[in-house]
């Protein structure tokens, strides 16, 4: 009932006295009515009783039975009457007439009081026959003796009458009553409900309306009619829903404004991205050329004072033009992977050889700082991209020994399902909870608020994390301060089956090669600098600015090259990849030839590797220039028929 709603109670209110007053009212009727027609039913049959008991005197007292019959016969006209029968004192019959029941034929003395007796269809109405006070034989003046008086009655009237015509009005009335309270309820009903409609219909359309209003149609409206309580109610649900509608607008101007603030902002923040990748691309093209020249000077002047006095000043000046190219290394990884220049090229391979290159190249920086760097052995193989998994290792392990005061590092691989967890372990000095998502962003150093160069540029957990999206693996860091760290890479896991697990065999390079080089280049820093360290190598070294100097260079030369080294951009409209192709065009014999360039433009290297010329990326490593040298000779000692 408390769930009702307002019409519903109306009707509740409205009908409830309605159908109890005339439920009750009307039951009053019927029995009243009915009592009434009971009632006239026993004073009719008691009256006609006590009118033949009073007639009947003398018939009985003289034996006149005519006269009997004839009064019996005139009651009988009375309604309902269908029978009369009169006897002695006794009980004995002494005359009768009409239709009686069987109980009226009781013999024996009626008892005293008995003056109605219900059957089922009738009743009998019994009246005693009383004597007149007459004067008897005696002198009425002979008042000296006192006889005694007889009161017994003489006999007994026995009147039945018929229940049928009362009770079929009593049935005829109960149900015309209960037809008409019926129709009177249900008219009544009606009435009420056609009221209650009215009364509730504003009440149900404000609810209707304010419903509305709460789904977000703020356009709805109460239709305002009548006075009163409703008119003022319908009237305050329309000025809120104006208010509403106005705040709503407001509201809207606000987020619009506010989108069109944050939209632009956005395009700025996407311009100022854009511009800053533009810029570290070009920045770093602009210093790839004399970090380039700088750093195989360097290699040159190693080469000529090699066990010199002044190595140990070589040394430090190749540290130092590690540490720039390491930094320049880490701007242009960042540029190369926000032009998306890094295409991911999956393979299946062994681990451990990997990882055992990655130990061998920090094992001597960690032995400095008095680290225990070590690799757990593993037989397993993975799919992804080697090269980009070696770059990811190579930062995570870097970043455990440059900040690890003591302990040690440990670089372990687990079975996690169809998966390979890659670990580096260390006993640094922790992470803080807050500041495990911020080292993954671009320039965020935890301990380094002086910005220390031996501490790093702060770039390389955010390169980790775009090439571990590149990839689609994924990349977890636990720590606990004081403790150490330790950053998981989850890689897909394949079986080795029966493939051999390739061996590290160490490369053995001759002191002096004897090479044919020419290297192509419109910098003159950059010709002077890769031509003095590959003389200083033993190499016959051809420089040249264009094509048409290469080519009339190796006419008087009159020799073919081994290998040719062509920078990308030259001055001249042709493309390094142009002049590769009409050089070796013209050339007879197998010419190994390489790109060297300082753009990071995924496009150049598609298109180089397109042509099969491997792409050298300025600031060129020595190593990295010795090992091409190094597949160069190995194809030209062993042919391939």
């Amino acid at each position: 009932m408390k769930h009702w709603g307002i019409r519903s109670r109306v009707l509740l209110v409205a009908l409830a006295p309605l159908l109890v007053s005339g439920l009750v009212g009307g039951a009053w009727l019927v029995l009243d009515r009915l009592a009434a027609l009971e009632s006239a039913l026993v004073e009719r049959g008691h009256a006609t009783a006590r009118q033949v008991a009073a007639s009947a005197d003398y018939g009985v007292f003289s034996g006149n039975t005519d006269a009997l019959v004839a009064l019996i016969e005139a009651a009988r006209r009375e309604r309902d009457v269908t029978g009369i029968m009169v006897s002695n004192r006794d009980g004995d019959l002494v005359v009768s007439g009409g239709l009686l029941s069987r109980e009226a034929y009781v013999p024996g003395a009626r008892p005293a009081g008995l003056a109605l007796v219900e059957l089922e269809s009738s009743t009998l109405f019994i009246e005693p026959i009383v004597r007149s006070a007459v004067i008897g034989d005696q002198d009425m003046f002979d008042g000296l003796t006192e006889d005694s008086v007889d009161n017994r009655p003489t006999g007994w009237v026995l009147v039945e009458v018929s229940r049928k015509r009362v009770d079929a009005l009593k049935t005829d009335f109960a149900v015309t009553s209960a037809i008409v309270i019926a129709c009177v309820l249900l008219a009544a009903s009606a009435f009420a409900i056609r009221i209650s409609h009215t009364v509730t219909r504003p009440v149900r359309e404000v609810s209707r309306v304010v419903r509305r209003i709460g789904d977000g149609h703020l356009d709805e409206r109460v239709p305002v009619a009548g006075g009163g309580s409703l008119r003022i109610l319908g009237e305050g649900v329309n000025n809120m829903a104006e208010r509403l509608t106005r705040a709503r607008d407001e509201l809207e101007a606000r987020i619009a404004d506010a989108t069109r603030q944050l939209r632009s902002r956005t395009d700025d923040a996407e311009r100022a991205n854009h511009a800053k990748s533009r810029f570290l691309a070009a920045a770093s093209h602009d210093l790839r050329q004399p970090m380039h020249a700088l750093g195989l000077f360097v290699a040159e002047l190693a080469e000529r004072l090699r066990g010199s006095e002044h190595r140990s000043l070589i040394r430090q000046i190749e540290e130092s033009v590690g540490a720039m190219e390491d930094l320049l290394d880490a701007l242009l990884d960042m540029s190369k992977l926000d032009a998306g220049g890094v295409t991911a090229r999956r393979s299946e391979f062994a681990l451990q050889p990997l990882l055992s290159r990655i130990v061998d190249d920090f094992a001597a920086d960690a032995l400095q700082r008095g680290l225990r760097l070590k690799l757990r052995a593993t037989d397993a193989w993975a799919e992804t991209d080697p090269l980009l998994l070696e770059r990811i290792m190579i930062n995570l392990v870097s970043n455990a020994v440059r900040y690890t005061q003591r302990g040690g590092v440990l670089i372990a691989v687990r079975a996690h399902g169809d998966h390979l967890r890659i670990e580096v372990r260390d006993s640094g000095p922790g992470i803080p909870d807050e500041a495990l998502e911020m080292i993954f962003e671009e320039f965020y150093q935890l301990q380094n608020p002086a910005r220390a160069r031996g501490q790093g540029l702060g770039l390389g957990l955010a390169i980790v994390r775009r090439l571990v999206g590149l990839l689609g693996h994924e990349v977890t860091v636990r720590s606990r301060t004081g403790l150490g760290s330790v950053f998981a890479i989850e890689v897909p896991r394949v079986e080795s089956g029966n493939r051999p697990t390739p061996e590290d065999v160490p490369e053995v390079m001759p002191d002096r090669l004897s090479l044919f080089v020419v290297v192509i280049d419109d910098d003159p820093g950059s010709r002077t600098s890769i031509a003095g360290l590959l003389a200083s190598w033993g190499c016959e070294v051809l420089c040249a600015g264009t094509l048409s100097e290469a080519r009339d260079a190796i006419r008087q030369r009159d020799k073919a090259p081994a290998l040719v080294l062509c920078d990308f951009r030259l001055a001249a409209v042709a493309t390094g990849i142009d002049v590769l192709d009409t050089l070796l065009a013209e050339q007879k014999g197998d010419i190994a030839a390489a790109l060297v360039t300082g753009d990071t433009d995924p496009q150049v290297r598609r298109m180089a590797t397109a042509r099969g010329y491997p792409v050298l990326h300025k600031p060129v490593r020595p190593a990295r220039l010795r090992a091409l040298i190094q597949q160069v000779l190995a194809q030209s000692q062993n042919p391939v028929a």
